[in-house]
């Protein structure tokens, strides 16, 4: 493991410019095109059979990078019928993919980065827990040319759904959130990737620092509390010794989690780099907590400390037990001002500050979630 502070930052490609936009892959005809390349149906195990119909369904568009379903409905061949009229008739085939698109050229990095992380003992078929698997989607294929990831796609339920919607019991809901405890206990037990992305403290600073400003602006009367908790936050990651560091998912909540009976998937690691290990942990719970308190769930009380525990009870490897769990409510207090930031602040251009009038405050709100980050820091 490294001992320093050391970033390695994805390289950005110089012909990322000059790829396809993210408008070329929600048009139907050139989406068929790009499948029907004779070295693009190798690649997808597709050469034998015809494309018929290609079907879009944009899942998260931005102007810098999206997602996208991709359903094919494919011509398998000819399959026996067993009506006495028909001998054989053609029998459709349907295969969805999920297509990952960045402007800023880094998706080759990302899929050596999951293809690591399948091979390490996501790729398995045998049994993780119980009578069901700890899972991520499988990294397909790299095409450089067009900037595309392709994945398989997550099966089930996203596990938010699941309670924001009150879809099952909430003993079921609690069931699923331990699974996602062994889930990260998995992830963090894998020895860290060789040639493997450090988390950058010049960006976590750049970060805090931005988040500051930005809420300073919405709610003067805290801004000297929200600057001394940024500042507490950032020493404290400062003095972490990368000995405890690991592989970390860097954005793990319920809505990057999918439940399919027993199995859970994980998506959107493209976050995920080496760094400490409580960072995970006090996001998924302060994302909980934050879920539970705005749809009113009635999840039990000792959720917390039972997620913690059963992660504990799942590590693999004993070197970075040691201060964890004391560390977690650090991440706690920085995902509460994330929340705030992301709640206030996501759509205001700060350039222009007489726009912060214009943005509805709600000032219970703002005031709960920066006494529950102060009470983590004390």
């Amino acid at each position: 493991m490294q001992n320093s502070w050391r970033a390695v930052g994805f390289t950005v490609d110089s012909h990322a410019k000059k790829m396809p936009q993210i408008k070329d892959f929600l048009n139907e005809s050139f989406v068929k095109d790009f499948f029907q390349q004779q070295s693009h149906r190798r690649a997808l195990s597709l050469s034998g059979s015809k494309i018929l119909k290609c079907e879009i369904n944009p899942l998260k568009i931005g102007n810098s990078k999206a997602a996208i379903e991709f359903i094919l409905q494919l011509d398998a061949g000819k399959k026996k019928d067993q009506s006495k009229y028909h001998q054989y008739n053609h029998h459709p085939l349907y295969k969805s993919f999920i297509g990952k698109w960045r402007r800023d050229g880094k998706g080759k990095e990302i899929f050596v980065h999951l293809q690591k992380i399948w091979h390490r003992g996501f790729n398995r078929e045998g049994f993780d827990i119980k009578d069901g698997r700890l899972k991520i989607y499988e990294p397909i294929a790299y095409f450089p040319s067009h900037n595309l990831m392709l994945t398989s796609k997550a099966s089930g339920i996203r596990l938010k759904d699941m309670f924001v919607q009150k879809l099952v019991e909430k003993e079921e809901i609690e069931t699923h959130i331990m699974q996602a405890a062994s889930w990260l206990a998995k992830l963090h037990s894998i020895r860290p990737l060789p040639g493997g992305v450090y988390y950058s403290m010049k960006a976590e600073e750049e970060k805090l620092n931005e988040w500051s400003e930005h809420l300073r602006h919405i709610y003067p009367d805290f801004a000297e509390k929200i600057c001394n908790m940024a500042c507490y936050i950032l020493d404290k990651e400062r003095s972490l010794d990368s000995k405890c560091f690991v592989l970390i998912h860097g954005d793990f909540h319920s809505g990057n989690i999918f439940v399919d009976g027993n199995d859970i998937t994980v998506i959107d690691l493209e976050a995920s780099c080496i760094f400490d290990p409580a960072k995970d942990l006090g996001y998924f719970i302060a994302k909980l907590l934050a879920t539970k308190k705005r749809y009113q769930l009635a999840l039990d009380i000792r959720l917390q400390e039972r997620f913690l525990e059963i992660y504990t009870a799942n590590i693999r490897s004993s070197s970075y037990k040691k201060g964890i769990l004391e560390r977690v409510d650090i991440y706690k207090a920085r995902s509460y001002i994330q929340l705030l930031h992301s709640r206030y602040c996501r759509h205001i251009h700060f350039k222009d500050y007489t726009r912060y009038e214009k943005h509805k405050l709600d000032p219970i709100d703002f005031r709960y979630w920066i006494k529950r980050a102060e009470e983590c820091l004390q």
